[in-house]
């Protein structure tokens, strides 16, 4: 900023150019490193005619601003200081006409409608009302985490959300509308059997859902679904990251500059990677030799390495892209069960269990430290599983280093009420309540809701 002229910036008049020169002040730095009272001197004007001339260079030397609508794309301008950058009769004709492009404020261009910014800002599941109680889907820009135990629900939300990704329904691109969609990059490390049930459950679905739809139409619509998703298998973390970090940033970039041709997929609006967990259960075997305190360290680093990749991948683009990856659960230990049941005794949860004589039950009179088994039931799905049995208390794999490392998580559980029904629950998320809840079913066409709770 201090290698620039002010003659460089046209918001000023001639007789304020003059001024400035006259005083022998002819960059930005000169100009705003002396105080008021020294400005006004050197210049020989009054203190509010100096305040203006460095209000509005300085107003012009300064990087454009950042704010939430520049985040998802919006075009954005910020009006100017009142009383301050408004022009005034020291201004010429050609200093107005160029204070009037940025001083003045046109709320039209810069609003969108409400639909208009969730499509911007959302990927969605393909049922509105688990859009809702996930604030509106799956956010682009961020990494978002489906945890759950065993026949959950995850790979098949997951699937049905890529179903509706990928034909666009609902939307201006949609396939059904003459659109091209938007493509999906799913990464399975459950080998190349996963795959090919990933390929026969995206068909089953697109079919079961539009099943109304002409022989020929419904034909295009599996074969959209088909150009539009891509899959990988990552058998290892070695696989995971070349393909983070090589195949899929060429691929997003490729896609992204062929937009135009007919025969290039869309661009990529979803990554899904299914799931981490089995990436680093390799760990146990290479490191036999290494000494314990050096295991953690280097998983951690691992799931740091991960994280930056999926984080990059996420914000990379030009369009932000929504980034889901599934994780484990593994059963909650006394110590856990303990600071629940405990929260629940003091009222701090609003849920009941069914209580039962246990040595791990902590006394009411007990203070309990701010540990991080304290700290760790806000954030890895403990509390949000709280309404079941108490043998059913569960708690996220990979620990606190993973949950630091992801934007909002959503816990998929049992209902236990009735077999086919499945219950997502926001453990945190910055656009949703947490605690939030909804009941939904998985059938031929996807996932069904039930209820918003």
């Amino acid at each position: 900023m201090g290698s620039k002229s002010i003659a460089e910036f046209r918001c000023l008049s001639q007789r304020d150019l003059a001024l400035c020169r006259r005083a022998n002040v002819h960059s930005v730095e000169q100009l705003l490193s002396h105080s008021i009272q020294e400005l006004t001197r050197k210049l020989g004007v009054h203190e509010s005619h100096a305040i203006r001339i460095r209000n509005v260079i300085q107003r012009a030397a300064a990087p454009p601003m950042q704010c939430i609508y520049d985040q998802i794309r919006i075009p954005s301008e910020v009006p100017g200081t009142p009383l301050q950058d408004e022009p005034s009769a020291s201004l010429d004709s050609d200093a107005l006409d160029s204070l009037a492009a940025s001083d003045v404020f046109h709320p039209s261009t810069s609003y969108l409608t409400l639909n208009q910014l969730r499509l911007k800002s959302f990927l969605s599941t393909g049922q509105p009302a688990l859009d809702e109680c996930m604030g509106g889907g799956f956010t682009k820009g961020m990494v978002s985490e489906l945890l759950g135990e065993s026949a959950s629900g995850k790979t098949q939300m997951l699937l049905s959300t890529t179903v509706s990704v990928a034909l666009a329904l609902h939307t201006p691109q949609s396939v059904l509308l003459g659109g091209k969609g938007e493509s999906v990059a799913l990464i399975t490390t459950q080998g190349r059997s996963a795959a090919r049930h990933m390929v026969h459950r995206l068909v089953e679905i697109t079919s079961a859902q539009l099943h109304n739809l002409p022989a020929d139409q419904l034909q295009s619509a599996i074969h959209a679904v088909l150009r539009n998703v891509s899959i990988a298998c990552a058998f290892s973390y070695e696989t995971a990251q070349h393909v983070l970090c090589y195949m899929l940033p060429a691929m997003i970039l490729r896609f992204h500059e062929q937009y135009h041709d007919h025969h290039t997929p869309p661009p990529i609006g979803l990554v899904a990677l299914d799931s981490i967990p089995p990436l680093l259960q390799h760990d146990i075997l290479q490191e036999e030799s290494e000494s314990i305190s050096v295991s953690p360290t280097a998983r951690a680093a691992k799931l740091h390495a991960l994280a930056e990749q999926l984080r990059e991948i996420a914000m990379g683009s030009a369009d932000k892209i929504a980034v889901v990856v599934v994780n484990h659960v593994s059963d909650a230990f006394d110590q856990d069960r303990a600071y629940v049941r405990q929260a629940i005794a003091k009222n701090l949860l609003g849920s009941e269990i069914p209580k039962e004589k246990s040595p791990a039950v902590v006394p009411n009179t007990h203070l309990l430290p701010l540990s991080y088994a304290t700290q760790a039931v806000h954030f890895s799905g403990l509390l949000s599983s709280v309404q079941h049995r108490d043998s059913h208390l569960k708690t996220a794999q990979l620990g606190l280093v993973w949950a630091n490392c992801i934007n909002a998580r959503f816990l998929l559980t049992h209902t236990h009420s009735h077999s086919k029904m499945r219950r997502l629950r926001v453990v945190f998320a910055p656009n949703a309540p947490a605690n939030r809840h909804v009941d939904f079913s998985i059938e031929s066409k996807g996932t069904i809701v039930d209820a918003i709770h």
